[in-house]
């Protein structure tokens, strides 16, 4: 009991202590209390101040490499380039903004995200825009997405090239990065991809001809199939299919097979 008695005591005095303290806080000048509060954000602005010119001026935080991903088409170099980033330059200082919207200009170029990897580092994600085919536009040709965009110029498309192309449009140039707005383009490369889907590997070519009409052709022009619309392909892959075993049974020679009839077919012979 004596003890419990001693520590009892104990405890009551230093809750007696704290009580003073927090009493003659309380009872302190209130410009003491403001020079105090004052003392403490000083203390802190002089830290966070000291810190911040630190990081914004110290070589530990500059740029040592720049980390790209998601590039199929354009090259690490290119889009480094592009994205105006300077190795060796404080990464805080580096504007993300604009290093995106520099990358955007170009239009291989869909979708880019960049970090800061603190200390030192700025990776680059991307997403690139696919080309679904060829176009001839002009004495020029272009990669372009199934969209219009056009992404880019090459030379003449040579065997090999795993993309339809497309001839006709009623263009007469085009640059980099606009949009093919033509709807018979649109209807152009849906042909030819249906007609891919009922005979694969046969068709590399489509001339348009008018809004509505376009001639689907194989690499030596020796199969033509004249059509409308690309889901009369679909519709009509059984006469399709007859039409074709009755040329190479018969060895027929054909100029083209015309489906832009209802419910028929129609073979027409070279003269």
């Amino acid at each position: 009991m004596k003890i419990i008695d001693e520590n009892e005591e104990w405890m009551e005095e230093e809750e007696e202590e704290l009580e003073e303290e927090e009493e003659g806080e309380k009872h302190q000048p209130l410009s003491a209390r403001v020079t105090k509060i004052l003392i403490f954000y000083l203390v802190i602005g002089f830290l966070g101040w000291n810190f911040f010119n630190f990081i914004f001026s110290s070589n530990f935080c500059n740029i040592e490499e720049v980390i790209i991903k998601g590039n199929d088409c354009l090259s690490e170099d290119e889009i480094f380039y592009k994205s105006g980033i300077q190795l060796g330059k404080n990464i805080f200082k580096l504007d993300l903004k604009k290093s995106i919207d520099s990358l955007k200009q170009e239009p291989r170029i869909k979708e880019v995200e960049i970090k800061r990897v603190i200390p030192n580092k700025i990776i680059i994600s991307l997403k690139e825009r696919k080309a679904a085919a060829i176009v001839h536009i002009g004495e020029e040709y272009f990669f372009s997405t199934k969209e219009g965009i056009v992404l880019s110029k090459i030379d003449r498309p040579e065997e090999g090239f795993a993309l339809p192309l497309l001839s006709g449009l009623e263009i007469d140039e085009i640059k980099i990065g606009e949009i093919i707005d033509k709807p018979e383009f649109r209807t152009a490369l849906e042909s030819i991809n249906s007609a891919e889907v009922i005979l694969p590997k046969r068709f590399c070519r489509v001339e348009i001809l008018s809004p509505d009409d376009f001639m689907i052709c194989n690499k030596d022009d020796t199969l033509k199939v004249r059509v409308n619309r690309p889901e009369v392909i679909i519709n009509k892959e059984n006469l399709l299919r007859e039409a074709l075993e009755k040329i190479e049974r018969e060895k027929l020679l054909v100029e083209y097979i015309d489906i832009r009839f209802k419910d028929s077919l129609v073979i027409k012979l070279k003269k």
